[in-house]
């Protein structure tokens, strides 16, 4: 996690500021102009291209959270955590269950 310094002794974290789509567009257009200035060299140019299509995957991102098509952080986090996560075990049939013998047969070697 970022720190930022505030005196010799004290910090705190650092939290990021999110954007809008529009300011994700703005950079996405400041890395496209400098992908086509020729006076860079081409390495360079290549950096700022994949960096403006980047910044422009992130504004895609942003207007959809913007409109509300996509859930929030916590909503998504809410979702993909399973109730039990050894809910796995319920389903093996321990007299029959081809993986319950797998299972049996290699603790006992």
């Amino acid at each position: 996690m970022n720190r930022v310094l505030i005196s010799p002794g004290l910090s705190q974290p650092h939290a990021r500021m999110p954007l809008k789509a529009e300011q994700h567009s703005h950079i996405a257009g400041a890395y496209d102009k400098a992908a086509f200035d020729i006076s860079f060299p081409a390495h360079t140019r290549a950096a700022f291209a994949r960096k403006a299509d980047w910044f422009r995957l992130l504004a895609r991102v942003a207007e959809k959270r913007e409109r509300g098509t996509l859930p929030s952080d916590a909503a998504r986090k809410h979702q993909e955590a399973p109730q039990d996560p050894f809910w796995f075990w319920g389903l093996l049939d321990r007299e029959h269950g081809a993986l319950w013998a797998e299972l049996n047969v290699t603790l006992q070697r």
